[in-house]
């Protein structure tokens, strides 16, 4: 008779451990996967180069290439290098973009008016 009422403890002290930590491996996932949307939802600053036909953005930093969502946003700027304030997707390789500011082009060679050639 006591064999009996030990097997169903036997069981269920064996599966509560597993149980309990897929509950914890799915809490887990599922807080990554909330951080990744907390994540993209926060605009960032974007230095980079407008694409040629206002689809596309290259990042400054590490040459990557963005899918604009929103391409109205870069209209009349191809081609220029701009500072976009973006919220990125990462997953989809994608931004949305909310502002560009347009950076100033550095001028290459000589510069007249550098203290060198003023008298």
């Amino acid at each position: 008779m006591k064999k009996r009422s030990w097997i169903p403890m036997a069981v269920f002290l064996t599966c509560f451990p597993l149980g309990a930590q897929a509950g914890q491996n799915t809490d887990a996932v599922h807080n990554q996967a909330s951080d990744a949307r907390k994540a993209s939802r926060k605009a960032t600053n974007i230095p980079g180069r407008a694409g040629s036909d206002g689809k596309t953005f290259t990042a400054d930093k590490n040459s990557r290439i963005w899918m604009v969502s929103n391409p109205e946003a870069l209209t009349g700027i191809d081609g220029r290098h701009v500072k976009v304030k973006a919220h990125v997707d990462t997953a989809r390789n994608q931004i949305r973009i909310v502002s560009v500011s347009a950076i100033a082009e550095q001028r290459v060679g000589i510069k007249l008016d550098d203290a060198a050639f003023r008298r």
